[in-house]
């Protein structure tokens, strides 16, 4: 028997930290759709580079046009501020063996450092934006910003659209056929916190990625 409910959070569905149903819906853990990772870099108003990790993302465009919607920036992020300061921003790619050096990102954000070498990433300069890049990443797309909207009426929340300017492609990823393209070494998505919809009780958070299963 399905699950079948209305867009109103079930009483029993507690928040496992303080302010989660501002910042979070509770049919994402629902739905657990996952979204692809990656690294966000920008630069600080001191002029040192930023980096957050970053998901809830979709990619598209037509032509010579190419698009990040990203629909979870935080308001009250060094992310959010530098984007729109700046009016750009560097999405990189990283595959899972640097996992730690992301989460790292999260817990040491020290205004005063360069938050990718901090991380132990390897800052290089972009080709059409002065954020810089970072060279593990085996898929770059260097953007300005486009547009924004809240993502609700008082949104803790902020969907924001940047254009690909520039792209850098790793070699071996360019040149892999499909089957090849992806697995550990290729992209990571967010399995963010599944919970049971009949019990309110939360599975583990984790990231996944995908493996070839064959042509369509």
């Amino acid at each position: 028997m399905n699950f079948e409910h209305n867009n109103l959070r079930p009483d029993y569905f507690k928040e496992n930290w303080e302010g989660k149903w501002k910042v979070f819906s509770w049919l994402e853990f629902v739905c657990t759709i996952p979204h692809v990772l990656f690294m966000v870099t920008t630069i600080k108003k001191n002029g040192l580079p930023n980096a957050a990790f970053q998901s809830w993302s979709s990619f598209t465009g037509e032509g010579n046009n190419y698009y990040i919607i990203m629909s979870g920036v935080m308001k009250h992020t060094h992310t959010y501020e530098n984007i729109k300061q700046n009016k750009e921003f560097c999405i990189n790619f990283i595959n899972k063996s640097f996992l730690p050096l992301c989460w790292k990102t999260i817990h040491e954000h020290n205004v005063d450092e360069d938050e990718i070498s901090a991380a132990g990433f390897t800052p290089e300069d972009s080709r059409a934006i002065k954020a810089p890049r970072i060279k593990e990443s085996f898929l770059k797309l260097e953007c300005t910003y486009e547009w924004e909207k809240e993502l609700c009426p008082g949104s803790h929340n902020i969907t924001m659209c940047g254009k690909v300017k520039h792209v850098s492609v790793d070699e071996q990823f360019a040149e892999a056929d499909t089957k090849d393209r992806y697995g550990k070494d290729s992209f990571m998505y967010n399995l963010h916190s599944p919970i049971n919809p009949y019990t309110g009780e939360y599975f583990n958070n984790a990231v996944g990625i995908i493996e070839y299963s064959g042509d369509m």
